[in-house]
């Protein structure tokens, strides 16, 4: 059994602020006590998003910083970038990974913490689509 998966931005967002939209398959992944890693990049996407008004807090006065800072709490858990995560990222594009530089960072973090992904990125469960038959799915959604 898994003890720990990577969230993308999309997943972590839905998780914090209401975990019911989760699809049935990636919710029963979750149960269970497992550590949930969240790469840094999906900071910056959060704070992007929070500035420019696509996510809107249930509390008025909350701000991107506090919500990012709570929603960092037990059992999620921060997981920068490394130098093992920065040249996967880069080396992504070699096996046909699409460009976005934080769809890669997010990605490159599952695998080399060889721990599944909770996506619902179109393009990356793509990705997975084309790999070799014996490659390894990371992808985790519906």
């Amino acid at each position: 059994m898994t003890h720990a998966c990577v969230l993308d931005t999309h997943a972590w967002i839905i998780l914090m602020q209401d975990p019911d939209r989760l699809p049935t398959r990636a919710r029963r992944f979750l149960q269970g006590g497992m550590t949930l890693h969240v790469p840094g990049t999906c900071l910056r996407e959060v704070a992007w998003l929070w500035h420019s008004g696509h996510i809107a807090p249930a509390d008025a006065g909350m701000s991107a910083e506090r919500w990012m800072r709570m929603a960092l709490a037990d059992p999620c858990e921060l997981a920068p970038v490394s130098p093992a995560i920065a040249v996967c990222a880069a080396a992504l594009g070699d096996e046909g990974f699409h460009r976005d530089p934080s769809d890669r960072l997010i990605y490159a973090t599952a695998r080399v913490m060889d721990v599944p992904l909770i996506t619902g990125d179109t393009a990356i469960r793509a990705f997975e689509k084309g790999l070799p038959r014996k490659a390894k799915r990371l992808a985790v959604w519906a």
